[in-house]
């Protein structure tokens, strides 16, 4: 019988990856209301595009869960340096520090207690 903690644990990794992922694909992706039915590919700046290779690929080591501790503590720090330094494309542009308290919230139990299933 495979216990629910380590369960929850594997499921808060991925939900955090996907919140990443997603904070990529805002500042990749533009909503182009010309565009309709097309995706349109924007080149940001280099700082933008800089937290967005490394929002992705911290995405997708918590996927495989590869040091998750350390993982998640460097994704926290750097969604929530990257929520007060870089313009929101997001429709809560107005309260930054939503995001980065959601992310806080899925990121601390990993921090504390490790990745659960099928982490490394």
């Amino acid at each position: 019988m495979v216990g629910l903690i380590p369960s929850v644990q594997c499921a808060l990794r991925i939900i955090l990856a996907s919140i990443l992922g997603h904070t990529v694909a805002l500042h990749i992706f533009t909503n182009d209301p010309a565009l309709i039915g097309a995706f349109a590919v924007t080149m940001p700046g280099l700082a933008t595009s800089l937290f967005c290779v490394t929002l992705s690929s911290i995405g997708i080591w918590l996927i495989l869960g590869v040091a998750t501790r350390t993982v998640a503590l460097v994704g926290f720090a750097l969604y929530f340096a990257h929520d007060f330094v870089l313009p929101s494309h997001d429709a809560l542009a107005h309260m930054p520090t939503l995001g980065s308290a959601l992310v806080a919230l899925l990121a601390l139990p990993l921090i504390i207690f490790g990745g659960g299933r099928f982490s490394v």
